[in-house]
C-alpha cells in the first residue's frame, strides 16, 4: 500500500514537472544540520533526509538505507514577486500518516520563507514550524531559532 502511494505521488510529480530540485539544510541543534533532498512540482513537495552535518566536529554522516517512513510529502505555495518570492509549506512523513490511526496524533511540519531566483538558480531561507494535530494540549512550535536554507535549480 505504501509503495503504491509513493509511486503514485512520484508519477503525479513527474507529470506536473519539477519546479524545484535541490537540497535543504535545517538546523536541529546549535551547530547540527539535517540535510534533505527536496523536489517540488507545482503545489506538491517531496523531501527525504540524506544525512546530517555537524559544524563543531566538521563531520558529515549519510543515511545508510532508504526508509519510506522517513519520506516527507506535503503542499507548498509560492508567491512570486519578480526575482523574489515568498513560500509557505506544510508537510508530514509517511510514517506519521501510517501511525495516525494508532496514536491519534499527526505531526505536521511547516515553513515560512523567502527566496531569490536568478536564472535557474534558487536560494531560499526561512523559519520552520511544528504542529501536533490531535494533541489535546495544542502543541505548536514557532521559533526563529529553527530555520532552514535551500539551494537548487528552479524551472
Amino acid at each position: 500500500m505504501v509503495r503504491k502511494l509513493l509511486l503514485m505521488v512520484v508519477l503525479v510529480m513527474a507529470a506536473a514537472g519539477f519546479s524545484f530540485i535541490g537540497v535543504q539544510a535545517e538546523n536541529l541543534q546549535d551547530q547540527v544540520y539535517a540535510l534533505y533532498g527536496r523536489f517540488d512540482a507545482g503545489i506538491l513537495t517531496l523531501m527525504y533526509p540524506v544525512g546530517s552535518y555537524d559544524f563543531e566536529t566538521q563531520e558529515f554522516s549519510m543515511v545508510s538505507q532508504f526508509d519510506v517512513n522517513e519520506l516527507m510529502f506535503g503542499l507548498n505555495l509560492k508567491l512570486p514577486l519578480g526575482l523574489l518570492y515568498v513560500r509557505g509549506a506544510a508537510y508530514t512523513t509517511v510514517g506519521n500518516v501510517m501511525n495516525f490511526s494508532q496514536n491519534g496524533t499527526l505531526g505536521i511540519y511547516g515553513k515560512l520563507g523567502a527566496g531569490l531566483n536568478v536564472l535557474f538558480l534558487t536560494a531560499e531561507t526561512g523559519v520552520r514550524l511544528f504542529y501536533l494535530f490531535g494533541d489535546p494540549e495544542f502543541q505548536f512550535n514557532f521559533s526563529p531559532q529553527y530555520f532552514y536554507i535551500s539551494l537548487g535549480l528552479s524551472f
